[in-house]
């Protein structure tokens, strides 16, 4: 079985995007909302202060409701709001990571491979999934617990 890394994450203040989108539709809907993020950022003029971060709500193997955004500085709240961004904080407390190249479609294998090392260490995944996304289309997938 393979080993993930746990860590414990501090949260920091986001701006982002709440969607929802068909399974099959995730990969073109998350491009549009980046686009959309950008020129919200660029509307309020403030800087995106790190990677973005996807948060999945609610999914079932249909569709899926997440958060897209990314990190920003506090005394850009106002306007990234003003704009249309809603502001919240990324997820802070212990989390196992995975790192998974390539598209989204097969991504499920390597939660549930995640899910099976908690197990298998006792500990209990909490239904707040996410990733933190890396250049080169490479994201590594948080499970908290």
């Amino acid at each position: 079985m393979t080993d993930f890394p746990i860590e414990t994450l501090k949260g920091e203040p986001k701006a982002y995007i709440t969607r929802t989108a068909r399974m099959a539709d995730i990969s073109t809907v998350m491009m549009k909302t980046f686009a959309t993020l950008s020129e919200l950022f660029a509307k309020a003029k403030a800087p995106m202060t790190g990677m973005p971060s996807a948060r999945y709500i609610t999914y079932d193997d249909a569709s899926t409701t997440f958060e897209l955004g990314f990190p920003c500085r506090t005394e850009d709240e106002a306007a990234l709001r003003t704009a249309g961004l809603l502001i919240g904080k990324s997820p802070e407390g212990r989390s196992m990571t995975a790192t998974h190249i390539g598209p989204y479609d097969p991504v499920g294998s390597t939660y549930n491979a995640m899910i099976a090392a908690m197990e298998a260490k006792g500990l209990v995944p909490v239904k707040d999934v996410g990733d933190l996304l890396q250049p080169a289309r490479d994201a590594a997938c948080r499970d908290q617990y």
